[in-house]
């Protein structure tokens, strides 16, 4: 049995991911965009903006937005890149497959991509869940005869019940560079990681695993990265989430993102050269 491919919302395909155990996915071939995940006998893991859109070629507000060839608006692309507004397909050998827990998902470059950065590539996106885990890995090639460089993060949002009653856990004695303050960087010194205003990190060399201490839903949730050297924290609070295409008033007070991310030091690819990274988020 594959992994069905339906209509979701404004009849955009989707690909949906189930597990014998109960466990489900949803992804989006618009952005290679996963939308949710319900572990086996629980609640909802990923955080969608309230007044998120869901139309060809815009970005979706929450769940897991691929941020691909550039994080942020640190170059000269459009804001975290081109791969969240593009359209992928499923791989070619994603009929075959018998296993409807997980899928493969690929980009590669055309003429729109080109004019935005002139490289040949290939993405591959691949989801996978069980009863308590999703994985979520990020592959990259050069399939052309330049070398390039690239950043890249999985801009995880991660849903809670209150910000103010979440603790993430994991990052102390760690060194980020703290975006709301221009940038400089900073040491961690907090045994825990509570948000109370506007949050936007990057800790650099990040730990493999940290974990969101999610009280008002009674549950933890470990956040691994592999391959990703750094990792984002982000919250716009109050003052700033209504500047966000997708989010509502009050959004902020229910989710966090916390991205494993490429950004400190850029991937260079030599042709035929490929990177991965991923990305598991599981139940504790």
């Amino acid at each position: 049995m594959t992994p069905p491919l339906v209509p979701g919302k404004n009849g955009m395909s989707t690909v949906l991911l189930s597990h014998p155990s109960g466990s489900s996915a949803d992804i989006y071939l618009n952005g290679g965009h996963v939308t949710s995940w319900i572990p086996a006998g629980g609640r909802e893991v990923l955080f969608m903006g309230k007044t998120a859109t869901f139309a060809p070629g815009d970005p979706i507000r929450g769940g897991i937005p691929v941020v691909f060839p550039q994080f942020g608006n640190t170059g000269p692309l459009p804001q975290h890149g081109f791969a969240r507004k593009s359209e992928w397909r499923l791989a070619e050998n994603a009929d075959t497959s018998d296993d409807p827990s997980s899928v493969k998902l690929v980009l590669t470059d055309d003429h729109r991509t080109r004019e935005l950065w002139p490289y040949h590539f290939r993405t591959e996106l691949t989801a996978a869940i069980d009863d308590k885990s999703l994985r979520v890995q990020l592959e990259v090639f050069n399939i052309g005869d330049e070398s390039f460089t690239f950043t890249a993060a999985l801009h995880t949002y991660i849903a809670v019940a209150d910000i103010r009653e979440t603790a993430i856990r994991g990052f102390m004695g760690k060194w980020y560079l703290d975006k709301t303050q221009g940038g400089n960087e900073t040491k961690d010194e907090a045994k825990k990681l509570v948000i109370t205003d506007e949050t936007d990190r990057v800790y650099l060399k990040a730990p493999k695993k940290v974990e969101v201490e999610d009280r008002g839903n009674d549950r933890r949730i470990e956040v691994r990265s592999d391959g990703f050297r750094d990792a984002v924290v982000w919250n716009p609070w109050a003052e700033k989430v209504t500047g966000f295409i997708g989010l509502d008033t009050e959004d902020y007070l229910r989710m966090i993102c916390i991205e494993a991310a490429q950004v400190g030091s850029p991937v260079e690819l030599k042709p035929g050269a490929s990177w991965r990274g991923s990305q598991t988020l599981a139940m504790v």
